[in-house]
């Protein structure tokens, strides 16, 4: 009975160590810290070292731990494996964790075993030299659906009008606002306007701009005064609809 308990305990702590997201390729580790500007957290363990196994297994596997490390990208190696080892400073001893920048430039270090209390204080002083990026909060587009609103906005932000026409029964527009509409860098782009909503159907709106029948979704661009300056018709993904935003930056800056 003691044997089946040991063994169910020790189970599920590696069911709890496993909510760490490891990486299984040191070098892979680096490049995604350097695209998403996260800080390292290198393991490096021994075959035989039943510290290390220690370590994971009830440290590690602690749930204040494991929520602590969730921002950090996570990697482990064996000591044995020296094509790594060449990359690191000098280890003297296992387990030691390593908290690195993506340019593999040590933060902070530890050596051995620490109990969970011990290690979220490492944590802590990590977070001191280096503060965590904070998640931002996603951007939102507001829309004008009134034409006399939006142009006297327009003239008070100094901006320029984008008029997005659109259909409620247009599948392609809908596709165009779940793809390239909720990308964050398009957003971003598209924020330097004032934005403007017209429905096909409305026979009043569309008569009231220059241009604006054709095939949809369809965005044109006005300056304060009205004047048609560029448009873009059909759906575009958004890579495409991103390099067309890029183009009018460039152009009517």
């Amino acid at each position: 009975m003691k044997k089946l308990f040991t063994i169910l305990l020790l189970f599920v702590s590696t069911q709890l160590f496993a909510d760490i997201a490891w990486q299984k390729d040191f070098t892979g580790a680096f490049d995604l810290a350097k695209k998403e500007n996260k800080v390292v957290m290198l393991m490096v363990e021994g075959k035989h070292c039943r510290w290390c196994k220690k370590m994971k297994h009830r440290t590690l596997a602690d749930e204040n731990v494991s929520k602590r490390l969730k921002p950090y990208i996570a990697v482990k190696i064996m000591r044995e494996e020296a094509d790594n080892m060449q990359d690191l400073p000098m280890v003297n001893g296992v387990p030691t964790i390593f908290f690195m920048t993506a340019e593999k430039k040590v933060i902070e270090s530890v050596v051995g075993y620490f109990n969970v209390e011990d290690f979220l204080s490492y944590i802590d002083d990590v977070e001191k030299k280096v503060p965590l990026k904070k998640k931002s909060e996603p951007l939102t587009l507001q829309w004008f659906d009134d034409i006399d609103e939006a142009f006297a906005e327009a003239k008070n932000a100094h901006k320029k009008v984008m008029v997005l026409v659109e259909d409620e029964a247009c599948r392609w527009c809908k596709k165009m606002k779940a793809d390239a509409l909720s990308n964050e860098a398009v957003k971003e782009k598209l924020n330097a306007y004032v934005l403007l909503k017209i429905d096909r159907i409305d026979q009043e709106d569309m008569e009231a701009l220059e241009g604006l029948r054709g095939p949809i979704p369809s965005f044109h661009l006005f300056d304060t005064q009205k004047k048609a300056l560029d448009a873009l018709a059909g759906y575009y993904d958004t890579d495409h609809f991103l390099g067309y935003l890029n183009e009018l930056s460039q152009e009517y800056k």
